[in-house]
């Protein structure tokens, strides 16, 4: 007990005389004396000039520290006088006596009119590499040889466990710090900052504010930011967490949207580094109307990070986000469109891959799901992998008004005024197609666009080494089917494409109706397929490099807007000069059993030569060719009277049986489509002329000759019946005579008596 109080009373005493000492040094010392001993070990260090304009205050007991005046750092050779570092005043002081215990009790930090300059010269060195070589330690060994060797190492710290801290709290004012990059010409300047804190202590949540202003010529911005939360630190557990974060933010200038931009983020955050994991919940950021909420967890810090996480947003109105943005709302047909929408997902990722699952996204009446992957982020293009559904979706509300057009059917010039010729180079991002890698599905349930209406669309999405295809491509449509496939090939330097389809089932009526918003001129139940390629990088290439083959085929239909057996009625009452026949009531078609068409396209130009239509008044044949490129059409249809029935005048075209009529169409693209039925009819008038008098001739000569024989046969008839008429007559009369003799010879009997 003796020895150990002895030892208290020796440590105590010479606590005493170290405590003495240092008093004397702080309070007999003017540590102001040494401020050209500290400039000169700077420069010596650093090679910069150090001015101590302010006093140095320092304090020993019961706090230890130092209070530091205006001071400043010049800066490296070539950046300018402005100095690299400055403040205005620092003040740092720790509690002596609790440091025996480790324990570290340090009173309010202040740090004021902090100013850094930081420059990046056109080459890339900086204005502080210099102090960063300086930050090493250079010694000289000699070895086995008397050789010369620098050995540099880095000064490193060390440090104690720490069994308590408490600090008054932690003031930085008016702190600014300047950025200019010669190389890029950008530049910043963060200005104003503030930042403080309450009182610290381990294991307890303290308060921490923050606020500054960032400003830049060269991106045309000014921002004010603020924030604020709740702290608390966890040595032994290695738990830090942020409650309560809130981060807003008021910016302006030309490099925004709209030239302005508010948002607010808000987030709890735990620091959980001896489990390296980081949890983020309550997340949520509000900008441009839009309020996302969700919350996230990144796990494998130090080794492979990894994020996950579910986010979801308020309904916001797209129309009033394009306004907010800056950015002119789409013209659509239907003006309510773009009202509402909202966003929920899932999110997965590491340095090497990222997921979205539970993809939600509602549009107006809209609702899309899916999922997407992108397997690797190595590439400058990563791949992507998706599966995409929507529920129902009217595109052609979402599309621009349809142009009213005039009575002539003449539509508006372009806007531009800007002439095509088709030889324009269609831009495709060839380089950019040919690191595609795509795999992925779209599914729709039900689709309308340009009034046709789709459903159960199936339509997947490869892409890979420059090819880009549309694979297995399925829909229902109209009580019919379609399957078909289209590609995009870039792999060489004009691009090639191609098209299949098949569509059966359909109905044509409907379809067409649909399609071109009037009557429909094609009925009945068909299948049409086609298998077409083409290759070239303008219109004009692209049309004459169509080649490939198309059929259709329909049954019980009717070609509707033109009346074949009417027309021909019409033209034999015309030759024969007797009144025109009235027109059918009803719709004017031509009704048919079956109709098939098919043809080739080379080099453009659609031939084909095996119409065929069949009905029971008629039969269509046709034969011709469209020319795309020369936008012309030289076709020609051959009616032949095959039948008469009561149905659509066929008793009127009895003496035309067997009498075929050559239709030609022909024109250009722009007459057709003027006046279609005009130049058909405009065409087919001489040649239905020429054949009807021909048939009518003739048919004259042949009723001639019988009529001819029938007259002379009677003829021949006549002549006997008028020899035997004849003959009696004569004989009667000469009875008549021999009797008026015999009365006469009686009278004159009588008379002479």
């Amino acid at each position: 007990m003796k020895l150990l109080k002895w030892l208290l009373g020796t440590v105590a005493v010479l606590v005493l005389i170290i405590g003495v000492g240092i008093a004397a040094l702080v309070y007999l010392v003017d540590w102001n004396d040494f401020k050209d001993t500290i400039q000169n070990q700077v420069k010596k260090q650093t090679g910069r000039d150090l001015q101590i304009t302010g006093d140095l205050s320092p304090s020993v007991f019961p706090w230890a520290g130092i209070s530091i005046g205006e001071i400043s750092l010049a800066n490296a050779t070539g950046y300018g006088d402005t100095p690299f570092a400055s403040i205005d005043s620092a003040d740092v002081k720790v509690k002596l006596l609790p440091l025996i215990k480790r324990e570290i009790n340090v009173r309010t930090v202040q740090l004021k009119g902090l100013q850094l300059d930081l420059q990046q010269a056109s080459d890339g060195s900086t204005n502080w590499d210099d102090l960063l070589t300086s930050a090493t330690t250079t010694t000289t060994k000699v070895d086995e040889n008397n050789t010369d060797t620098q050995v540099t190492k880095e000064v490193e710290g060390s440090s104690a466990t720490i069994a308590a801290l408490s600090v008054g709290g932690i003031e930085i004012l008016d702190a600014n710090v300047s950025w200019k990059d010669a190389a890029t010409g950008t530049d910043a300047l963060l200005s104003g900052f503030n930042l403080t804190t309450g009182a610290i202590e381990l294991e307890k949540p303290f308060a921490l504010n923050v606020d500054f202003s960032i400003a830049s010529q060269s991106m045309d911005l000014n921002a004010d930011i603020s924030g604020a939360g709740e702290l608390m630190i966890d040595l032994d557990s290695q738990v830090y967490s942020v409650k309560g974060l809130t981060l807003t933010t008021d910016a302006k200038g030309g490099a925004l949207p709209a030239g302005q931009l508010v948002a607010t983020l808000g987030a709890d955050v735990t620091a959980q580094l001896a489990e390296d994991t980081v949890d983020v919940s309550s997340l949520s950021l509000s900008t441009l109307g839009i309020e996302l909420g969700g919350a996230m967890t990144v796990t494998n810090l130090e080794t492979d990070p990894a994020i996950s996480g579910q986010f979801s947003s308020n309904e916001f109105s797209p129309r009033e986000l394009f306004e907010k943005l800056g950015i002119e709302a789409p013209v659509t047909a239907d003006e309510s469109v773009l009202s509402k929408a909202s966003l929920e997902l899932a999110l997965a990722a590491t340095p090497a891959s990222a997921a979205l699952t539970d993809l939600k996204i509602t549009l107006d009446d809209t609702h899309f799901t899916g999922e997407a992957s992108v397997p690797s982020l190595a590439g400058e293009i990563p791949p992507i992998r998706f599966d995409f559904a929507v529920d129902s979706i009217d595109l052609d509300r979402y599309l621009p008004p349809v142009s009213e057009a005039g009575d002539e059917g003449d539509t508006p010039a372009p806007e531009s005024g800007v002439a095509t010729t088709g030889d324009e180079v269609i831009e495709l991002p060839a380089e950019m197609m040919r690191q595609l890698d795509i795999d992925g599905t779209f599914r729709v349930g039900d689709v309308k666009i340009s009034n046709l209406t789709t459903r159960d669309i199936v339509i997947p999405v490869k892409a890979a080494g420059g090819k880009l295809a549309l694979q297995d491509m399925q829909a229902q449509l109209y009580e019919g089917k379609f399957d078909g496939t289209a590609s995009i090939d870039v792999t060489g330097n004009t691009p090639k494409f191609g098209v299949t389809m098949d569509l059966a089932g359909i109905k044509a009526e409907p379809l067409l109706a649909d399609l071109l918003q009037k009557d429909s001129f094609l009925s009945g139940g068909g299948e049409v397929s086609a298998n077409i390629t083409t290759a070239g990088n303008t219109v004009n290439s692209i049309t004459a490099g169509l080649n490939g083959q198309f059929a259709t085929a329909f049954t019980d239909g009717s070609i509707n807007g033109i009346n074949i057996g009417y027309q021909i009625r019409r033209a034999k009452a015309l030759l024969s000069g007797k009144s025109l026949p009235e027109e059918e009531a009803g719709s004017v078609k031509t009704d048919f059993s079956s109709l098939a068409v098919g043809g080739t396209f080379t080099d453009g130009v659609m031939n084909s030569d095996d119409l065929d239509m069949r009905s029971p008044l008629l039969r269509l044949s046709g034969t011709g060719q469209v020319d795309l490129p020369g936008e012309n059409v030289d076709y020609t249809m051959t009616t032949l009277i095959s039948g008469t029935t009561q149905g659509q005048g066929g008793a009127d075209l009895e003496s035309l049986k067997g009498v075929k009529l050559d239709i030609p169409i022909r024109g250009t693209f722009d007459e057709l489509s003027a006046n279609f039925a005009g130049v058909i009819f405009s065409g087919m008038k001489d040649n239905i002329t020429g054949n009807l008098k021909n048939q009518a001739k003739a048919l004259a000569d042949e009723k001639a000759a019988e009529l001819k024989a029938q007259a002379d046969e009677l003829k021949k008839a006549n002549e006997a019946e008028l020899k035997e008429k004849e003959a009696e007559l004569k004989k009667q009369a000469e009875e008549a005579a021999d009797k008026a003799v015999d009365q006469a010879k009686d009278k004159l009997k009588g008379l002479f008596k």
